[in-house]
C-alpha cells in the first residue's frame, strides 16, 4: 500500500544516479528537484507542490534518477511502488494523458536541444530537403533498398518537389544497387516471431486485420521530415529508429514486439523526428489521431507501456548528450560503457563482479559517441592493448567497469576544479 513518509526541511529524498522503484507524489510542503543542465552546466531547479509527481520517468525507465529530490520545507509524500502507481492511476486517463503529453514535450525539447548542440537547427529545413537527407545517408551507407524506399515516399507525397529531378536520379540508382545487392547477399528472408504475447491478445481479433500493415526488411515506414499523421503497434518483428546528423543516419533504437513507435506526432501534431525502417520483416497496427483516443488511451496496459516507452527514450536522450558534451574523446567511450552498464536491473550480489559484456559493436560505440567509426575503433583498440577491454565481432567485454567510472568521475572532478 502507498503510504505517506514525512521529511524535515533539507532532507534528502534521493540523489542523483540512485536507483529507485517508487514514485512519489507531494501530499503538503514543498520538494525541489535539483540538476545540472547538460549543456549549460548551470543548476536547475523545479518546485514540487501539492498534487505533483516525482521520480516518475526514472521508474519506469527502469534506470538511475537523473535528478536529486529534496525537502525545501517540512513536507509530507505518499511513496508508491510502480506496480501500486499502475494498479491506481493506469484507469485514470486525465493523469496519464497529461504525462504522455508532458512527456511528448520532454522529449521535443531534448530533441531541439541536440539539435543545437550539433549547430543542426539554423535554418527549418523543407520537408522534400530533408527526405532527401535521409536517402542519400542510406545510400552512403550502402543501405540502397531504405534509400530507394524513403526516395519512393517522397516523390509519393511530393509529386513537384522541388528536388524531383534529383529524387528520381537518385532512385533509379538506388534501384540497381539494390537489386544487385539483393543477388549478391542472397539474404534469407527474415523470420517472423509469431510467438503468444499477451500484450497483443486483444489485437488479435479479426476486426483489427484491416490495421495490418507488412513491411519487408529494409523498408522504410515513416520518415524523418514528413507530417505525422499515424502511429504503429509492432506485431512481430523488430523496428530501427534512425535519425540524420549532419548528413549520417545514427541509430537511436530498435523496437520489438509489443512497442508503439509515431506516437509523439500524433501528440503533438509535428512533423517525424526519426526514420522508422523495418529491421526485420515486420508486421505492423496501423493507427491514426482517432484510434489512437479510442484504443490506447482508454486501454490501461497499452498506456502504461507507452508511458514507459516514453521515458526510456527521454533517459537514453539525455544520456546521449550527456556523452556527446564530453570534449576527450576517450573519456566519451568510457561513459558508453557506464551508460550501458547503467542498463543493468540486478540484484547487488551479482553486481559485485566488475566484468562486463555488452552485445555491442564499434558502430555502437561510435554512434552514441558521436564519431566515426575509424575513431571509435582506434580508441577501442588504445584500451585493447592497455587490456581494459576485449574486442569481438558483436560484443565487447569490458575487464572492469570500475576503471571506466575511474576515468569519467575524475574528467567531471578536473572540469569543476577549473570552472
Amino acid at each position: 500500500m502507498p503510504k505517506a513518509v514525512s521529511y524535515a526541511q533539507g532532507a534528502i529524498i534521493f540523489f542523483s544516479g540512485d536507483r529507485d522503484d517508487h514514485i512519489y507524489i507531494v501530499q503538503s510542503g514543498l520538494i525541489l528537484n535539483q540538476e545540472v543542465d547538460i549543456e549549460t552546466g548551470q543548476q536547475i531547479t523545479e518546485k514540487l507542490k501539492p498534487g505533483e509527481f516525482f521520480g516518475v520517468k526514472s521508474t519506469l525507465a527502469r534506470m538511475p534518477h537523473m535528478v536529486t529530490a529534496y525537502a525545501a520545507t517540512d513536507s509530507v509524500v505518499i511513496v508508491m511502488s510502480l506496480q501500486e502507481f499502475e494498479k491506481l492511476f493506469a484507469n485514470k486517463r486525465d493523469v496519464t494523458e497529461k504525462m504522455l503529453r508532458v512527456f511528448s514535450k520532454t522529449l521535443r525539447e531534448i530533441h531541439h536541444k541536440m539539435q543545437s548542440i550539433l549547430h543542426n537547427d539554423a535554418v527549418a529545413i523543407p520537408q522534400d530537403v530533408g527526405m532527401m537527407m535521409v536517402a542519400k545517408a542510406f545510400y552512403d551507407d550502402d543501405e540502397f533498398f531504405s534509400c530507394a524506399s524513403v526516395l519512393t515516399r517522397l516523390l509519393e507525397k511530393m509529386p513537384d518537389a522541388g528536388n524531383k529531378e534529383a529524387a528520381e536520379k537518385l532512385l533509379a540508382d538506388a534501384k540497381v544497387k539494390a537489386e544487385q545487392d539483393a543477388h549478391n547477399k542472397q539474404t534469407a528472408v527474415s523470420s517472423v516471431d509469431t510467438s503468444d504475447d499477451a500484450s497483443l491478445k486483444q489485437f488479435s481479433a479479426p476486426i483489427f486485420q484491416r490495421f495490418t500493415k507488412e513491411f519487408k526488411k529494409g523498408e522504410v515506414i515513416v520518415t524523418e521530415f514528413e507530417p505525422g499523421e499515424t502511429f504503429y503497434l509492432i506485431k512481430s518483428g523488430d523496428v530501427q529508429i534512425v535519425k540524420c546528423i549532419t548528413g549520417q543516419n545514427k541509430n537511436l533504437d530498435i523496437l520489438h514486439k509489443g512497442e508503439f513507435f509515431g506516437e509523439m506526432a500524433i501528440l503533438d501534431k509535428s512533423p517525424r523526428t526519426a526514420t522508422c525502417v523495418a529491421h526485420t520483416d515486420v508486421s505492423l497496427l496501423e493507427f491514426n489521431k482517432e484510434n489512437f483516443a479510442s484504443l490506447v488511451l482508454g486501454n490501461p496496459h497499452l498506456v502504461m507501456n507507452l508511458l514507459k516507452l516514453f521515458c526510456k527514450r527521454i533517459y537514453d536522450q539525455q544520456r546521449s548528450i550527456k556523452i556527446i558534451l564530453i570534449k576527450e574523446i576517450n573519456v566519451r567511450i568510457c561513459d558508453v560503457f557506464l551508460m550501458y552498464d547503467e542498463r543493468i536491473v540486478s540484484p547487488e550480489s551479482e553486481l559485485m563482479n566488475q566484468r562486463r559484456t555488452f552485445n555491442i559493436t564499434v558502430n555502437d560505440i561510435a554512434h552514441w559517441a558521436g564519431i566515426s567509426v575509424a575513431t571509435a575503433k582506434e580508441e577501442l583498440n588504445k584500451l585493447a592493448a592497455k587490456d581494459k577491454i576485449q574486442l569481438f565481432d558483436g560484443y565487447i567485454n569490458i575487464m572492469n567497469i570500475r576503471d571506466m567510472k575511474r576515468v569519467v568521475d575524475s574528467y567531471y572532478s578536473n572540469l569543476s576544479q577549473k570552472s
